[in-house]
């Protein structure tokens, strides 16, 4: 990479009044000279005296390690600087790295970061067309976020048992992720935060009180919903009261050992827009059990 002839670096240039340079023999830590410009920042570090070692990082500096107390700054304007020159001053060396090796380096420095800049704006573009769908149609997203939750749920809890897969059995979970806890799940929570506290929703009160009502109300509530979904869909609506009446105590004591730290975190970290997202990433677990306890006799 160039820096043009007309870019400001003279201010990023450090000053000739420099601490004395130590001298190599002394065997002690060398100082460095720093030349600020744009772009990619190649640290040379002289390991003895002619020899360099060359590493890149990404900033915006180019340092350079003199290894007598002799050396002198280049009288030289930094506007007159770039980054082919500040290569052509390392001198090539018997046991060191020549400039071509240095130009190499950059040259794939260069393109690896392109390659990670790619990425990160695939995934910055990505997060933001889901916030804006977010916002546009919130119980659709919601919903979607539900599905691949109980698909990925319904997935761990069939591979780990080892048993020959269910795709009906899946099915189900997937539906009911769509149907019931996407939609009603956004209720809830959006209730939540407009009832509870909603002048400070970061208090440790509000905090307190949304995890009690979740756990003491919705918990319950989503647990008998789930059971009675899951029993119609596979055709044994007769069911339902003998599953809750069998189930529903066990599930709650599991949903007690996880959920409540987990919804203490929810409602004090995580944005009212993004607590179907986050309540999915953690529910992959929990959908995995019910799913398992759902499929017992």
């Amino acid at each position: 990479m160039k820096v043009s002839q007309g870019s400001h670096l003279s201010s990023h240039v450090v000053p000739r009044s420099l601490p004395p340079l130590v001298p190599a023999s002394q065997n002690a830590v060398q100082p460095q000279a720093v030349i600020r410009g744009p772009g990619w920042v190649h640290r040379y570090q002289q390991i003895h005296r002619g020899s360099y070692q060359f590493s890149d990082r990404r900033a915006s500096r180019l340092v350079r390690t003199h290894d007598s107390a002799s050396s002198t700054w280049p009288s030289e304007s930094a506007e007159a600087l770039d980054s082919s020159e500040a290569v052509e001053s390392i001198p090539d060396t018997g046991n060191g790295i020549s400039k071509s090796d240095l130009e190499n380096s950059t040259d794939e420095a260069a393109t690896r970061v392109g390659l990670s800049s790619k990425g990160s704006k695939k995934i910055a573009g990505f997060w933001g067309a889901y916030s804006k769908a977010l916002e546009e149609h919130p119980i659709r997203v919601k919903s979607a976020t539900s599905f691949f939750g109980f698909l990925l749920g319904d997935a761990v809890a069939q591979l780990v048992v080892g048993n020959p897969y269910n795709y009906l059995r899946t099915a189900r979970m997937v539906i009911f992720g769509i149907l019931m806890d996407g939609p009603i799940g956004h209720l809830w929570y959006t209730f939540l935060d407009g009832k509870v506290y909603p002048e400070d929703p970061k208090s440790n009160k509000a905090v307190i009180s949304k995890m009690l009502c979740d756990q003491l109300l919705w918990a319950p509530f989503f647990s008998c919903v789930f059971f009675a979904v899951i029993k119609t869909l596979e055709g044994h609506p007769a069911l339902i009261i003998p599953t809750i009446k069998a189930k529903l105590v066990k599930t709650l004591l599991a949903n007690y050992a996880m959920w409540p730290l987990a919804h203490i975190i929810n409602f004090k970290f995580i944005p009212s827009s993004q607590r179907i997202l986050y309540i999915n990433c953690v529910q992959v677990i929990w959908s995995a059990y019910l799913s398992n306890m759902s499929s017992k006799a």
